[in-house]
Order: C-alpha cells, then sequence, then structure tokens
C-alpha cells in the first residue's frame, strides 16, 4: 500500500497539464464578493473548487489518502506548476477552500 502511495503521489507531482486553459477562462471576478453561506453550502463549494480547478490538468486524488501536512505541500507544488504551465494560479480564498476541504477530508 505504501509503494502505490508513493507511486501515486510521484504521479500527481510530476502531472503535466493535460488540457490548454486561457488565462481569460480561468480568471475569477476577485471583484464579485460571495454572501454569507451555510456550512454545508461552503463544503460544496469548495469540493466544487477543488474538482473544478484540480481536475483541469489531472486525475483528482483521493483527500483521504494523505495528511493535512502532506496536503499543505501538495498545494504549494501544484501553484509552482500552474504557473509554469501557464495556468492561472489558486487565489488566496480559493487555495484556502481547497486546504480546508483537503484537510476535513484528510487521513488522520
Amino acid at each position: 500500500m505504501r509503494i502505490v502511495r508513493t507511486l501515486f503521489l510521484g504521479l500527481l507531482l510530476a502531472a503535466v497539464p493535460l488540457f490548454s486553459v486561457q488565462a481569460e477562462d480561468a480568471k475569477v471576478d476577485e471583484s464579485q464578493e460571495a454572501p454569507a453561506q451555510s456550512e454545508s453550502t461552503s463544503a460544496n463549494d469548495a469540493e466544487a473548487l477543488f474538482t473544478g480547478r484540480c481536475a483541469m490538468c489531472h486525475q483528482l486524488p483521493e483527500p483521504g489518502m494523505l495528511k493535512p501536512k502532506q496536503w499543505e505541500l501538495i498545494l504549494v507544488t501544484m501553484q509552482q506548476r500552474m504557473q509554469q504551465a501557464n495556468v492561472p494560479p489558486l487565489q488566496a480564498q480559493e487555495h484556502d477552500m481547497i486546504l480546508e476541504y483537503l484537510t476535513t477530508h484528510a487521513r488522520q
């Protein structure tokens, strides 16, 4: 199991974008602020954001396969890979939402 997890993590870190994305299509309008939402709506939004942004370039990982600290490192690496691929990096709010989603569902 450890080998499979290590291989998957290696593949995830070495992922090369499979799709070309126009920067204009992926930009989020910063001038729009979301109204206060319930926790379940926020959780659904975070999952949708995770699915939408991460699946643009690679197959989605299972959040429960890594620990919270590991997800933090993965997000830093993915931010760098997004910049290398000319994909707009996550904004601070997007980063926080995805990290919260992943750490909530992470292996403890």
